[in-house]
């Protein structure tokens, strides 16, 4: 098989396939995050505290622990974010259990038990 035909059949898999549009799909979610981040908490946040660049404002002695502390404020309210609209969509989609019925159960019991009986269990 030729390192081509390798390739191909690699970067064809399903798995692969599917990592590619979660990335690219993941990069649009970004700038959506983002946007509600700067544009809609962060503002809230500065009302609460007067402001919300601690980046700016907190270092010692050119050691700036501000930036530290933003980035960390960041993540929170990312992964705040996209937790909630994660939870979001599985509430939205989540499957209906489907019903078993008597008879499937039973039909289903019946085989395993001829299947024991076969074996002399």
């Amino acid at each position: 098989m030729s390192l081509w035909q390798e390739f191909k059949d690699f970067a064809m898999k399903g798995n692969v396939l599917e990592l590619a549009v979660a990335v690219v799909i993941g990069a649009a979610f970004s700038k959506i995050v983002t946007a509600l981040v700067e544009s809609i908490i962060m503002p809230l946040i500065a009302l609460i505290f007067g402001n919300t660049d601690f980046a700016s404002q907190w270092a010692y002695k050119g050691v700036k622990y501000g930036v530290f502390i933003q980035s960390i404020i960041d993540f929170l309210i990312v992964a705040a974010a996209i937790f909630l609209f994660v939870k979001l969509i599985n509430k939205l989609t989540k499957a209906q259990p489907k019903e078993e019925t008597v008879e499937e159960n039973t039909a289903l019991l019946t085989e395993i038990r001829d299947l024991l009986r076969n074996k002399n269990i």
